[in-house]
């Protein structure tokens, strides 16, 4: 072969392999549920920028919304978020996640308002479904290519029990052919449904506590696939217990049951870190208004499982999200007092000084690209944040959000290089990779 032949396969072969790392480097990853694809608010394997500018990231578009909580979910290029006409009707909105044109909705009716109006939940989508739960129980599966309903329940009226002073907050599972919510009625705690048809696969027991706003969430201990739910009790009643539980996802038997976390008023769910440790947390503890967080390590000899408590701290704790976890180390949005970012090691000690990094109230956290990415939940500025057990290291800040209404308790969602916040008034598509022009609708 000559050279100038072997010379130009070698420059075939570079390109080859430049278009396969930038290919990489700028893949698409879906965020297709409430916390992500594995449900730890975290993403890893995509390449975002590592500074910002004063100024910050660029916004890419924004999309007005109604008063609500309920945050975004991607696939595929499209968002899902559950809006809310107050006091009239739930709508599912499909927003693109380049243009932030709507492409098409889903309304139904749902009369009514809760103190703190407007959705709460994460829709959950696949290739062909979304599946959301609306503020009063409505369960609904819908056709991304039709754009209306293929089953409907109503966990209220099927499940029994008293609709919370807040409504429903439940974000589903989709497990293979199985969607699985937890309604914590008075006849089921968790149900599994087969996703095409709605029918009923299994229902779990009822749960011990009261009906509140933890979604389930999955995981595997002991070679076991299984839901894991958390069930608060009632605030100094002194007749319900609290408890966390899992069950086989398949077939919804009980595997295990941990009655040590003493959590009322449970909303973060349980954090899985491998097949061995589940991390709690909650800021409604013994019956007062406190933080805990705890460790457990769990075993299992056949069909029995153990536990060990690692470390149990119980002047940290989240109330609205789960923390972030990564290189052995827990960024938790501290809710107690004061509010503050924690770094926690795997002993459940604090790394850094008390208040030496800021409070991000009752704002979403996520791992991007081995970075955090936390917004205030009080004027929902987004904040880059190096995670470092030796000191708070603080990257970026933008505002994205100039209204006086901007309290922001939804989870973020990131996908293809964009992350998706939201306050009360509109959802914002920030560029994290590189800039863009703003589109207004």
């Amino acid at each position: 072969m000559s050279i100038t032949k072997l010379l130009q396969l070698s420059g075939i072969i570079l390109l080859i392999m430049i278009q396969q790392v930038s290919a990489q480097e700028h893949k698409t990853t879906d965020w297709n549920q409430y916390l992500g694809s594995d449900r730890n608010a975290a993403v890893d394997g995509v390449a975002i920028a590592h500074n910002w500018t004063e100024k910050g990231p660029d916004k890419v578009w924004e999309f007005k919304l109604g008063q609500g909580y309920g945050g975004a979910s991607v696939f595929n290029g499209e968002v899902f978020v559950l809006d809310r006409i107050i006091g009239e009707a739930d709508v599912l909105r499909c927003i693109d996640s380049s243009t932030g044109e709507e492409k098409w909705n889903y309304k139904y009716e749902a009369k009514g308002e809760l103190p703190y109006p407007g959705s709460r939940a994460v829709p959950t989508v696949d290739e062909n479904y979304v599946w959301c739960v609306g503020p009063h129980g409505h369960l609904k599966c819908i056709d991304k290519k039709t754009h209306q309903s293929v089953w409907s329940h109503n966990l209220l009226d099927e499940y029994g029990g008293k609709l919370q002073r807040w409504g429903f907050s439940v974000s589903p599972i989709v497990v293979d052919d199985l969607v699985i919510v937890s309604p914590q009625g008075e006849k089921a705690g968790v149900v599994a449904y087969n996703k095409l048809t709605g029918d009923v696969v299994w229902e779990s027991r009822r749960l011990t506590g009261q009906r509140f706003h933890v979604s389930p969430t999955i995981g595997e201990y002991g070679g076991i696939t299984q839901i894991i739910m958390t069930s608060s009790c009632v605030k100094g009643d002194g007749f319900t217990s609290d408890e966390v539980v899992a069950f086989e996802v398949n077939t919804g038997k009980e595997l295990w049951r941990y009655e040590g976390f003493n959590s009322f008023a449970c909303i973060a769910p349980p954090l899985v870190l491998d097949e061995n440790r589940l991390f709690l947390t909650s800021c409604a503890y013994k019956d007062k208004y406190n933080p805990v967080s705890i460790l457990l390590e769990i075993s299992s000899d056949g069909e029995n499982f153990a536990f060990e408590e690692v470390f149990r701290n119980e002047e940290v704790g989240c109330k609205m999200h789960p923390p972030v976890f990564v290189n052995d180390h827990f960024y938790i949005n501290n809710n107690g007092r004061p509010n503050e970012l924690v770094c926690l090691n795997l002993k459940g000690e604090r790394v850094w000084d008390k208040q030496s990094a800021p409070g991000f109230e009752m704002g979403s956290i996520i791992l991007v690209d081995g970075l955090i990415i936390n917004q205030n939940g009080k004027n929902a500025d987004v904040y880059l944040i190096e995670p470092s057990p030796e000191a708070y290291k603080e990257l970026g800040k933008v505002s994205l959000f100039e209204s006086d209404k901007s309290q922001a308790w939804s989870p973020m969602a990131f996908s293809d290089g964009k992350l998706f916040v939201r306050d009360m008034e509109k959802m914002v598509c920030v560029d994290l990779v590189g800039g863009a022009e703003l589109v207004k609708h």
